[in-house]
């Protein structure tokens, strides 16, 4: 028995960038989220209008604007202007020192359930839709104004695959096209693929063989902590996080294997 446990203590020592916390394989595979179980409502956003200024209020940025078409100064000689195309329909354009370099479109649906809102990123190589959110409408009745709840985030992660080996896992999300390979060192990596935001990197560490630890930053500032618990007859894979300094306030997706 003492020759047994000698021997177990080695193997311990000899892997020990994983230690015996080396990761269980039933990480890997498709995972589809059970929105029932889940706690994730999304993101809330209020539009208001008053004397023709409009203004924009989400989780961690507010913006006014006029929609009458004049370049307006946002700083660091950069401009804004809005054109208001229709009931339904508003354009923005972004320019720095003259020159366009991004554009949204805010699109309400036929019934004014659903705003659709799409960000374009102009340079060399020609535009590219870099964000798109999609919202229905928790309060109001007509134009923008009112709130609108987020859903395009549980849309765009509602499948998952992932990878795990000895230094890497892979996560993709084929709904959004999006995809990050992190090393499991805790090394910061950013986000692939379409609409991924931008300065938006991602980390994770492991705690356990069935717990992987997560930091997302954006700009290099914490924006969300989290985790990923795998469940022991390995089905199920709960995603957890929540502002830094704020873990009991958490939203979560519980995974279940396909």
């Amino acid at each position: 028995m003492g020759r047994a446990w000698f021997s177990w203590a080695v193997f311990c020592v000899l892997v020990a960038t994983l230690g015996c916390r080396a990761p269980s394989p039933d990480w890997n595979g498709t995972w589809k989220v059970n929105s029932s179980k889940s706690n994730f409502k999304g993101a809330v956003v209020a539009i208001s209008i008053s004397n023709g200024e409009y203004r924009w209020e989400s989780g961690n940025s507010s913006f006014t604007f006029r929609c009458d078409g004049k370049d307006r100064p946002i700083g660091n000689n950069r401009t804004r202007a809005c054109v208001k195309r229709s009931a339904s329909v508003l354009d923005f354009i972004r320019k720095e020192n003259g020159v366009k370099t991004g554009a949204n479109h805010w699109e309400l649906s036929a019934d004014g359930k659903v705003l659709t809102a799409t960000t374009t990123a102009f340079g060399p190589s020609g535009p590219v839709i870099t964000n798109q959110i999609v919202a229905s409408r928790i309060s109001g009745s007509t134009d923008f104004a009112g709130k609108w709840r987020d859903t395009s985030y549980l849309q765009q992660h509602s499948d998952m695959t992932l990878v795990l080996d000895g230094q890497t896992l892979h996560i993709s999300y084929p709904n959004a096209g999006q995809y990050i390979d992190a090393p499991l060192n805790g090394v910061d990596t950013s986000v692939h693929g379409p609409h991924a935001p931008e300065g938006l990197t991602y980390s994770v560490r492991l705690a356990g063989r069935r717990e992987i630890l997560t930091l997302a930053k954006r700009s290099g500032e914490a924006l969300t902590q989290g985790s990923l618990e795998l469940s022991g007859d390995g089905r199920i894979i709960t995603e957890s996080w929540w502002s830094p300094g704020q873990p009991a306030d958490k939203g979560t997706f519980v995974y279940e294997r396909k």
